[in-house]
């Protein structure tokens, strides 16, 4: 039996297990099982996704993503946040920092603002009656990869009009308006287990699949944001690179400026943020690939070995 330091951490409430593997202890084995039992919520430490922070001969370090199914995943946004904090808390990097993801290279910046945060969630003075404190962390993302607008995706509930974003992760838009009926029910009530599945599996996006977002817009000119996420196979709290894509669409669709403000289903507020390349339109990359960024609260919550 082995017993592997970890660090318990979230953004906006999408919580991970960090593990610092520079050293390149754990095989590709070990990691998948790793991340399999350790984010068993019943079982487990209880997790979104475990992160390995490896060397990286051009960067601070490489970011290596498992789903809570063990498999390998893309991007995480919220993930790459926390990645971050935990790089600049334990000496790896500074403030301002560079790291890789499956070969593309992302920039990150840890704020000197902190918050304390009680254990009902809200945010305090640091007065130290907690361990968990809130830090800001922006995340730049190079463009995105590919970007498709006006889906229509038939599914056994009907026709669902949708768009696309692939930004390092896969992920399909809806607005709530949109559903059908059958679907169709007040935000906070919306079946994202229904609703998640059949296009999370949809044949348009086969094998890879992809992750499901439904969005609203609030009147006071924020979006609300759910999200199925794929590996997971579950509703999360927050996705990083969900709520970059869902800014992209939110400022197309709904003709909002940057930066854009996003309320995640743990009712943290997420910002995104770019300089639009007015030379382009919003279904090209390049339209949305200056000053690309995510930003928004990510906590070290607690640090702990996990016998593997």
């Amino acid at each position: 039996m082995q017993l592997i330091p970890f660090t318990k951490a979230h953004g906006a409430k999408n919580d991970f297990v960090i593990v610092d593997d520079r050293n390149g202890k754990f095989d590709a084995d070990s990691r998948r099982r790793f991340a399999r039992d350790s984010a068993h919520r019943r079982t487990g430490i209880g997790s979104d996704g475990t992160i390995f922070i490896d060397a990286s001969e051009h960067h601070d370090f490489r970011m290596a993503f498992y789903n809570p199914d063990g498999s390998e995943g893309s991007m995480c946004g919220n993930g790459g946040r926390c990645a971050a904090l935990y790089a600049f808390t334990h000496g790896i990097a500074r403030a301002d920092m560079h790291f890789e993801v499956l070969g593309r290279s992302y920039a990150a910046e840890v704020s000197a603002r902190e918050e304390h945060i009680s254990a009902t969630g809200e945010h305090i003075s640091a007065t130290g009656e907690h361990k968990g404190v809130a830090t800001q962390v922006r995340l730049a993302f190079p463009p995105p990869l590919h970007i498709e607008f006006g889906l229509q995706l038939e599914t056994a509930y009907g026709m669902i009009p949708a768009d696309y974003v692939d930004n390092g992760a896969p992920h399909l838009l809806v607005f709530a308006q949109d559903l059908p009926g059958t679907l169709r029910d007040s935000f906070d009530a919306l079946d994202m287990e229904r609703i998640g599945p059949p296009l999370r599996q949809h044949p348009r996006f086969s094998p890879r699949g992809c992750n499901v977002n439904v969005l609203e817009k609030n009147t006071d000119g924020t979006v609300r944001l759910r999200t199925f996420e794929k590996g997971v196979e579950a509703e999360t709290w927050a996705c990083g690179t969900g709520t970059l894509a869902a800014g992209m669409v939110a400022h197309h669709r709904l003709d909002l400026p940057s930066p854009i403000h996003l309320r995640t289903h743990g009712n943290d507020l997420l910002t995104v943020r770019f300089t639009p390349d007015l030379n382009s339109t919003p279904d090209t990359p390049t339209y949305f690939a200056q000053d690309l960024a995510l930003e928004g609260p990510a906590v070290l919550v607690y640090d702990g070995t996990f016998p593997l």
